[in-house]
């Protein structure tokens, strides 16, 4: 009797160990399975394609022709990739796919708002987005909420310090002088009202299409240099402000070093105004970064003339400047230059 036990036992373990394979089996042949309905659509090809973090180019994944008004693609993933979906000529549609079995409503009107069923990863991304759009547009009211105040306290130092501490890098020089100009005489020539002018006047000089404003700072070897020595001289010039303790500004600089490459030789020169204190520490990490063009600095931190003159509120902080030295864009992402080069036309010399 003892050993018909042992037997049984040991046969509920074998078989419970045949299950759990079966079931682990399953698991790893599972994939995703990406179907829906689109009626009075036979024909039309549904293209499937996954963006990396290491490439611009999208990388084809799966496609599929619609029949008797149905579509599915299925297949199987390493891990959930970032797609795009184009439905014929319209898209692109973004989800996330992963080993699941994804439903969508395709509309051909307005394919962003196409329903997404099936998959976590995919709410869980609109979920974000959605939150972002919340708090853009509770920023916007912010910002208006802050001009109405400024707007119904003009005799207020108060709203002055509203518009130098936040207000001021969200209004355009014309609503700044509309502030200035509403203040109470009785406090305009306070510091506060008097700060918020010069940085209009400031502001208005440059401006997106107004001349570059020159500045005067040593390089590392202690030679001052001039802007004016490199802008409006037939080329692009860019004007990277960074320090060596920003790790953005770090991480930034690799990006950079690519950029010049590539487009240096287009006609594409680069100044970079460092905020730092310490001289060892910028040029160490100009050598480790291995930053390419002029190297200024006048290592004053937030008191630096360049920060000053360019209202450097953050960085990094970048410049574009035309051929002819005028401001082309500024404050904007590095990425942001892919698409513009096709613009400001950037060509070899």
């Amino acid at each position: 009797m003892y050993y018909f036990k042992i037997f049984c036992r040991m046969k509920y373990f074998v078989w419970m160990m045949i299950a759990i394979g079966a079931l682990q089996a399953c698991q790893h042949r599972a994939g995703y399975v990406v179907q829906g309905e689109l009626p009075d659509a036979d024909g039309m090809e549904l293209v499937l394609t996954k963006l990396t973090a290491n490439s611009d180019e999208p990388v084809r994944l799966d496609s599929c022709i619609i029949k008797k008004g149905k579509f599915k693609m299925k297949g199987t993933l390493e891990f959930p990739e970032y797609c795009q979906l184009y439905v014929g000529d319209n898209g692109p549609l973004l989800l996330i796919v992963e080993n699941t079995a994804i439903r969508i409503d395709v509309n051909l009107q307005n394919i962003q708002a196409s329903k997404v069923t099936g998959s976590r990863e995919t709410d869980l991304l609109a979920a974000y987005n959605e939150k972002l759009a919340e708090m853009d547009t509770m920023r916007q009211e912010r910002i208006e909420y802050m001009k109405q105040f400024v707007a119904e306290n003009p005799n207020s130092i108060a709203a002055a310090l509203a518009v130098n501490n936040y207000l001021f890098y969200h209004l355009d020089p014309d609503e700044l002088e509309t502030c200035v100009d509403g203040f109470d005489e009785a406090i305009g020539k306070s510091t506060w009202v008097q700060s918020i002018k010069e940085r209009v006047e400031l502001a208005n000089r440059i401006k997106i299409g107004s001349p570059f404003v020159d500045l005067n700072l040593p390089d590392p070897d202690g030679n001052d240099i001039f802007l004016s020595d490199y802008a409006g001289k037939d080329n692009y010039l860019l004007v990277y402000f960074w320090a060596s303790w920003c790790k953005q500004c770090r991480l930034t600089n690799i990006d950079l070093v690519e950029l010049y490459n590539e487009y240096h030789d287009k006609g594409l020169e680069m100044v970079s105004i460092s905020l730092d204190v310490d001289k060892t520490e910028w040029i160490k990490a100009i050598e480790d970064d291995a930053l390419p063009g002029l190297q200024m600095s006048d290592l004053k931190f937030r008191q630096s003339e360049g920060a000053r003159l360019y209202m450097v509120h953050r960085i990094p902080y970048i410049i574009l400047l035309d051929k002819d030295g005028k401001i082309l864009k500024k404050d904007f992402q590095l990425d942001e230059l892919e698409e513009l080069s096709s613009t400001i036309q950037i060509e070899h010399r």
